[in-house]
């Protein structure tokens, strides 16, 4: 593990808010959008988990100034909480994009890879891959070219000694390649 490595581990899980968490968000902003308003209940319903669960951390969201709750018990994000789900479904779908379009993966295994990485990503790193597949989606000629060679392309490692990527053994030998 390099240097700069050493403590970045740490720190995935030192993140602001969890994965679940942020699914909770998300649910209240898709229930919003649906239906005009967001409870606990229709969150434990969307999210297929029970309603204490739901309690437990629609509180913590509340806590933290991501979620606010009138006198009916309605929830509505705050403008923190709109930000970040604004921020992770755009890096969500540049992701799920990214995944489909470069790596050739399914709608659904995209949708399914973008979701495990969607709130880890940084907002510069999202913004870069934003700039990249604008620039590869672009059809300009030399896109194209590469394009066409990154399909073409065909990757074996000779000797781990030689290959950037593969650390003990090669990695396509290995997983199906």
């Amino acid at each position: 593990m390099g240097i700069i490595m050493k403590d970045v581990w740490k720190k995935f899980e030192q993140t602001e808010l969890t994965h679940s968490s942020i699914h909770h968000l998300l649910a209240i902003n898709s229930l919003l959008k649906e239906h005009g308003y967001s409870r606990s209940v229709d969150i434990a319903h969307h999210l297929n988990i029970s309603r204490s669960s739901v309690s437990v951390t629609v509180t913590k969201l509340r806590d933290k100034g991501f979620v606010r709750e009138d006198k009916n018990r309605f929830l509505n994000l705050s403008k923190k909480g709109e930000e970040l789900v604004n921020s992770v479904l755009s890096k969500r779908c540049i992701v799920e994009q990214f995944f489909r379009e470069v790596l050739d993966l399914s709608s659904q295994e995209a949708e399914i890879e973008a979701c495990k990485v969607e709130h880890l990503l940084s907002e510069p790193t999202g913004k870069k891959l934003i700039t990249f597949m604008g620039y590869f989606l672009s059809g300009q000629p030399d896109v194209v070219k590469f394009r066409k060679g990154l399909e073409a392309f065909n990757c074996l490692c000779a000797s781990t000694k030689e290959c950037d990527a593969c650390e003990l053994d090669c990695f396509f030998k290995h997983n199906g390649r």
